[in-house]
């Protein structure tokens, strides 16, 4: 029977993969020129006497990063057979200007507002990027748990009016659970522990590691939450260390596993 078997170990090619380390390097230089980005735009951006000229660069820079970003997705399926080492750079080169046009779009709309978030965001984007280079599935799935339960429980401990907007955020992270314990648990159910989506197979599942710190962190920001709905800010807030608690051990977990 299916749910009575190990799934085969699976092999994490990222890892045993020579040019890991250089994705790994790009993620972190893109990182680096966003964040000094946002730190040249916090100084001049909330001054009057710069403001509006820094509005405008933004203008410039969006604009450019969104023609940019479209002609590198015409580059991808250009160089898709042709040439794999181009395929793979305009792939990230899209993924950058994709972000800086956006991150643009915000900025010149809501002013300072979104810095802080922007800031998250990106840390949050590369880290999670970097774990699905180096582990496996199963702690990626978990890290998206944690880090939007950690955005979410940091939003809430900042919000004294709009029910609205906390009524999205719970919605947010109750999905995203529900969402990621469904894919652990039916890769759980597979032989070999995959996900299987139309005609394609993804590795969720390996025999090494366990499913459950995947659902004991489900479990335990769905509870977070609900005592969040009742207690307030000051509770979300301190969920914040425990986000970080628990994911510090996740991450000692995985690294065992690794072995």
């Amino acid at each position: 029977m299916a749910m009575n078997q190990r799934p085969v170990p699976q092999k994490n090619s990222n890892r045993d993969d020579d040019s890991v380390i250089y994705k790994i390097m790009a993620a972190l230089v893109m990182l680096c020129v966003l964040l000094v980005g946002l730190q040249f735009t916090s100084r001049y951006y909330s001054v009057v006497g710069t403001m509006f000229t820094t509005q405008s660069v933004l203008l410039g820079v969006g604009i450019a990063s969104a023609v940019l970003f479209l002609g590198s997705v015409g580059l991808w399926f250009y160089s898709r057979r042709v040439r794999p080492l181009l395929h793979t750079f305009s792939w990230i080169l899209g993924i950058f200007f994709l972000v800086v046009a956006l991150s643009c779009w915000v900025l010149y709309v809501t002013w300072v507002s979104y810095i802080p978030y922007l800031y998250a965001v990106y840390i949050a984007a590369t880290v999670l990027y970097m774990i699905a280079m180096l582990y496996q599935p199963e702690f990626f799935l978990l890290s998206c748990v944690n880090i939007t339960a950690g955005g979410v429980f940091y939003a809430l401990s900042r919000l004294y009016n709009g029910r609205l907007f906390a009524m999205a955020l719970y919605a947010l992270l109750v999905v995203i659970i529900a969402v990621v314990a469904l894919v652990v648990f039916k890769a759980r159910k597979t032989d070999d522990g995959m996900l299987k989506l139309g005609k394609r197979s993804i590795a969720i599942a390996t025999a090494n590691t366990s499913p459950l710190p995947v659902y004991l962190s489900c479990v335990v920001w769905v509870l977070c939450l609900a005592v969040a709905a009742v207690l307030g800010s000051v509770f979300a807030y301190y969920c914040l260390f425990a986000v970080a608690a628990f994911e510090l051990a996740a991450a000692v977990y995985y690294t065992v596993k690794l072995a």
